[in-house]
């Protein structure tokens, strides 16, 4: 798991997990409005930095009371997407019926009770690697991009 800070908001605290082959995630979407964390298809992810740019986009709107979505998990999946339409952003960006990759991710309040590492495994049926932009790469899904960018060059491989 990987575990984070931005410098900005050193009170607040980024822990987000890769799995692979995941077996439940029909069991995980009948579930994602009662999850302590938010659950993004890995396919649509090219790097840390993509995610740690959402995380920070979604603590500034949280900063200055702007929040869109019920959560600032929720709102991290939100700051993902090139429009700002909600259901628009959990479609491109949540996870799917197929989908077999995941990110986990939670921002936390460190002053508030404290974050359990296990609580991604717990719920997630599937395989923990370390959440790099390497193996991001592996599990990103070119067309898949393309579609929820609305890119239509061939500047992505």
């Amino acid at each position: 798991m990987l575990r984070h800070s931005i410098p900005q908001f050193d009170s607040f605290e980024i822990h987000a997990s890769l799995f692979t082959d995941v077996q439940n995630t029909e069991d995980l979407r009948a579930q994602v409005a009662t999850m302590p964390f938010a659950m993004i298809d890995a396919s649509t992810i090219c790097s840390l930095e993509q995610l740690f740019c959402a995380v920070y986009k979604a603590l500034v709107e949280c900063k200055y009371n702007r929040l869109r979505t019920k959560t600032l998990n929720s709102e991290c999946i939100l700051s993902l997407s090139p429009t700002s339409n909600i259901a628009e952003a959990f479609k491109r960006f949540g996870i799917k019926e197929d989908s077999k990759n995941i990110v986990c991710l939670a921002v936390t309040n460190k002053s508030e009770s404290p974050f359990s590492e296990t609580v991604f495994k717990e719920q997630v049926k599937g395989n923990e690697i370390e959440l790099s932009d390497e193996n991001l790469s592996t599990t990103l899904n070119r067309e898949t991009i393309k579609k929820v960018r609305n890119i239509n060059c061939k500047c992505i491989g």
